[in-house]
């Protein structure tokens, strides 16, 4: 049975209860009592039907709500998982700037250390070969080991 239905048969007991006849000086109604007792009947089949469709749907909503708040928790949890990450990106990302500055500051070291033994080099290799055109230009341009005086 439904609400409706149950509504129903409690307007039907109104109605047995209107039509029943006053007892003068006694305030007493008297009322086909058959016709109440199997309003009654039914409604003792109807309210354990509406008490157990009404707790169904109870527990469905407490299924509902249950499930939907496991599925807050599990967003709050990813939402904490995703910030946990990428905090954790950003950590990383930050160390490998820092590593690749010292690696770019080492090879800059290197580079700049190379550069000047060969500047050394050149600049010995630089005087030897002055010094050679020097000594073949005083020498003279016979290159027989004279020299001009």
């Amino acid at each position: 049975m439904s609400a409706i239905e149950l509504d129903d048969l409690i307007d039907e007991l109104e109605d047995v209860l209107a039509e029943g006849r006053r007892v003068p000086f006694s305030g007493r109604l008297l009322v086909d009592e058959e016709r109440i007792l199997d309003i009654i009947d039914r409604m003792r089949v109807a309210i354990p039907e509406e008490h157990k469709r009404a707790r169904r749907i109870v527990q469905e909503q407490e299924r509902l709500i249950a499930e939907a708040q496991a599925r807050v928790q599990q967003v709050l949890e990813e939402r904490g998982l995703l910030e946990a990450v990428e905090a954790e990106r950003a950590r990383l990302l930050q160390q490998a700037e820092q590593e690749a500055a010292m690696v770019r500051a080492g090879a800059d070291d290197y580079a700049r250390q190379v550069l000047e033994e060969l500047d050394a080099r050149l600049a010995k290799l630089v005087t030897s070969v002055r010094n050679g055109l020097h000594e073949l230009g005083a020498r003279g341009p016979s290159g027989k080991g004279e020299r001009a005086t």
